[in-house]
């Protein structure tokens, strides 16, 4: 795709350039969050509050899974639009309809759902 890729540090290392942001970031750039799922959506707001202190502009973000836990919502305040691939009440349903869990587990998957 030949898009330049960054990759953001839980914390600033003690070692080496000690930079939380890895990759080039010049002011203005427009970077789109990819991760694998959004709970709560913190560790996203992190990422884009640490490329935004270094000049970036982060509206969007695009995860494989939503666990529908507050995170889209969360997002949505801070400017950012969530796309998900799949939500967890998607993979839920689907996997009650094909037998792979039971009724039980599908009410205690979706009791962790918040509507919103």
């Amino acid at each position: 795709m030949k898009k330049p890729f960054l990759y953001i540090r839980k914390g600033v290392p003690l070692h080496g350039r000690q930079r939380r942001i890895e990759g080039i970031l010049a002011p203005g750039n427009r970077i789109l969050l990819v991760d694998d799922l959004v709970t709560t959506g913190l560790s996203l707001i992190k990422a884009a509050k640490a490329i935004t202190a270094e000049g970036g502009v982060v509206t969007d973000a695009v995860v494989l899974i939503d666990r529908q836990e507050g995170g889209k919502q969360k997002l949505q305040k801070g400017g950012i639009k969530l796309h998900a691939v799949l939500n967890i009440t998607e993979i839920a349903s689907n996997l009650h309809e094909i037998g792979t869990i039971d009724e039980e587990q599908l009410k205690t998957i979706l009791k962790q759902v918040k509507k919103g």
